[in-house]
């Protein structure tokens, strides 16, 4: 176990929360001192250069050293931080290059690793919401080439490698978006979602390089904003404690929970953000993200 999943397992009940720019405001400052919160999730508006970024940092650093930074940097249009960093295309091109040399391909899936969380680690950023294991069943846009491939064994070993690279530089991976968003063609970002197949099909497709990752001790899981009807036909993944219940005791997944962005349309129906979070926790989440509101992080950290 490293650093940062030691720390990770010690923030169970707690909040990450998004800042509004290039350096903390002495509200945010006030909210990182809050007990409620565990970490920051950092966006394209937090950055500007490597220089202001560990700056931004270690500011964050100063006003409590516990707490954990955090970014989607998986690559391709979901890479927070350009300038600077590393160009990683988009997985996908990964499992196009596996199609055709595996072995290159499974060494460069484990460079990005490490190449991603080397870098991040380079400015003060703890780990990267990355690998994305979702399948690609050309539906759902919102994914698209984020993930690595539509054959759930090559994204099994894809994103495998890619956590491997991830551990060699010191970082964790966050698995997502759990128990897989590549059916639907809804996006949650923007609608509610649901997932009508049946447990054998889920078990069949996406379910595979979930179980495959966990046997290969991934750090976290991200849950999806989706409902599974095979699983919960009541509930979103991220508020359901049938799918969390599903996650620990059928995948024997001992690590941290956290959840997608509470900000995020499909979540509306779980009511304000006080519900948002409290139906997270109670479903078994471990952390939870609030990202883009700042009236609603307002509001719970009041």
């Amino acid at each position: 176990m490293n650093a940062i999943q030691s720390q990770l397992l010690s923030l169970t009940g707690k909040v990450f929360i998004g800042i509004s720019g290039l350096s903390l405001t002495e509200e945010e400052t006030n909210w990182l001192r809050s007990e409620k919160v565990g970490g920051v999730i950092l966006f394209a508006r937090n950055y500007e250069s490597k220089a202001q970024l560990k700056t931004l940092t270690d500011s964050i650093k100063a006003v409590c050293p516990e707490l954990l930074i955090s970014v989607d940097h998986e690559g391709g249009r979901v890479q927070r931080f350009r300038e600077g960093f590393t160009h990683i295309p988009p997985m996908r091109t990964l499992g196009d290059a596996y199609d055709f040399d595996p072995d290159k391909a499974l060494l460069e899936a484990v460079e990005y690793g490490e190449t991603i969380g080397r870098e991040l680690q380079a400015v003060g950023v703890d780990f990267s919401y990355t690998p994305v294991c979702d399948l690609d069943f050309g539906l759902n846009s919102a994914i698209g080439d984020r993930a690595f491939h539509y054959d759930p064994y090559v994204v099994a070993k894809l994103t495998t490698a890619l956590h491997k690279g991830l551990n060699r530089a010191g970082s964790v991976g966050i698995a997502k978006h759990f128990p897989g968003h590549g059916y639907v063609a809804a996006d949650t970002h923007l609608e509610t979602a649901c997932d009508t197949r049946t447990l054998d099909e889920l078990w069949q497709f996406d379910l595979i390089p979930f179980r495959e990752i966990i046997n290969a001790g991934i750090e976290g899981v991200m849950p999806s904003h989706i409902i599974y009807d095979a699983i919960d036909p009541d509930y979103s993944a991220v508020s359901s404690k049938k799918c969390m219940a599903f996650l620990r005791e059928e995948l024997d997944f001992q690590g941290v929970i956290i959840s997608d962005d509470l900000d995020m349309k499909a979540a509306d129906a779980l009511g304000d953000v006080h519900d948002k979070v409290a139906a997270c926790f109670n479903a078994g989440i471990d952390i939870v993200l609030l990202c883009n509101d700042f009236d609603a992080i307002r509001a719970y950290l009041a």
